[in-house]
C-alpha cells in the first residue's frame, strides 16, 4: 500500500504539469518484486540458470510483473543478461550462466514474461536488459594495482571485439527480438572506453546493427562518469 501511494502521488504531481506527461516509474524487481514486504522472492539468476528452463523463467517473470503492477509501478530494471567470466566478480549471482547461449535463452524468456505480448495490457511491465555490455568480463586488478579488487565492478573488460561479441553481446539480439523496451548501458569500460559514452556500442552496434528501437537508461550514476569527457568535447567545439 505504501509503494502504491508513493507511485500515485508522483503521478498526480506529473499530471499537474503543463504537458501532463505521466511518469515511467522504474524499480529493481530483479528476482521478484523484492523491495516490497510480502512479495514473492525468487532465487537470483545464478540459481534460476541452473534449471535451464525458459518456461519456468517466463512464468517467474510473469508473476513478478503482476506484483510490480499491483504497486502501480510499470517498469523494472530486469532481466540482467550478463555473462560472468570470473567468479571473483562480486555480482556473479546476477547472471544466469557463464554460457552465452543459455543466458540468451533465459533472458528472452524473462523479457517475454515481463512484457507479455502487449505492453498496453495492465498486468505487464516494461523490461530492461542490462548491463550493456561486458559487465561480466571485467579484468581483475590492473598493471598499476595488480591486486586491486575494485576494478572488478565498474572495471574494464579487456577483450577484442570478436570476444566481446561471442560472449557478452551474444544474449542481446534475443532480448531485442523479444521486444525489450529498454536497455541499461553498463558502468564498466571496454578497453578503456566507458560503455555509457561509447557511440560505436550504443548507436552503431545496438541501434543500427541490432535494430534496437527502444530507449537507454543510465545505470544509476554511470552517466556522471562521462560528464567530464563530454565537457572536454564541448570545450573543443566551442574553441
Amino acid at each position: 500500500e505504501a509503494w502504491t501511494n508513493v507511485y500515485d502521488d508522483c503521478q498526480k504531481h506529473a499530471l499537474k504539469t503543463r504537458l501532463k506527461i505521466p511518469l515511467l516509474y522504474g524499480i529493481d524487481g530483479v528476482h521478484g518484486h523484492n523491495n516490497v514486504i510480502g512479495a514473492v522472492v525468487f532465487p537470483h539468476n545464478v540459481g534460476l540458470g541452473c534449471t535451464r528452463n525458459p518456461e519456468l523463467i517466463k512464468e517467474i517473470s510473469r508473476i513478478t510483473a503482476l506484483e510490480i503492477r499491483a504497486t502501480g509501478i510499470n517498469w523494472t530494471f530486469a532481466p540482467c543478461i550478463t555473462v560472468p567470466q570470473d567468479e571473483r566478480w562480486g555480482r556473479t549471482y546476477e547472471g544466469f550462466s557463464e554460457d552465452p547461449k543459455l543466458v540468451s535463452e533465459l533472458g528472452q524468456a524473462a523479457v517475454e514474461g515481463l512484457q507479455g505480448t502487449d505492453l498496453s495490457n495492465p498486468v505487464t511491465v516494461l523490461a530492461c536488459a542490462k548491463h550493456y555490455v561486458g559487465d561480466g568480463g571485467t579484468t581483475y586488478g590492473s598493471a598499476q594495482k595488480p591486486n586491486s579488487k575494485s576494478l572488478l565492478d565498474q572495471g574494464d573488460t579487456r577483450v577484442d571485439e570478436a570476444t566481446l561479441r561471442r560472449i557478452h553481446l551474444y544474449p542481446y539480439p534475443a532480448s531485442i527480438a523479444a521486444g525489450v523496451g529498454s536497455i541499461m548501458p553498463s558502468y564498466n569500460s571496454w578497453n578503456g572506453s566507458k560503455c555509457s559514452g561509447n557511440k560505436y556500442l550504443l548507436t552503431d552496434v545496438l541501434k543500427t546493427e541490432l535494430g534496437f528501437d527502444g530507449f537507454l537508461i543510465s545505470d544509476y550514476n554511470a552517466i556522471d562518469q562521462i560528464t567530464k569527457l563530454v565537457a572536454n568535447v564541448n570545450t573543443i567545439v566551442d574553441k
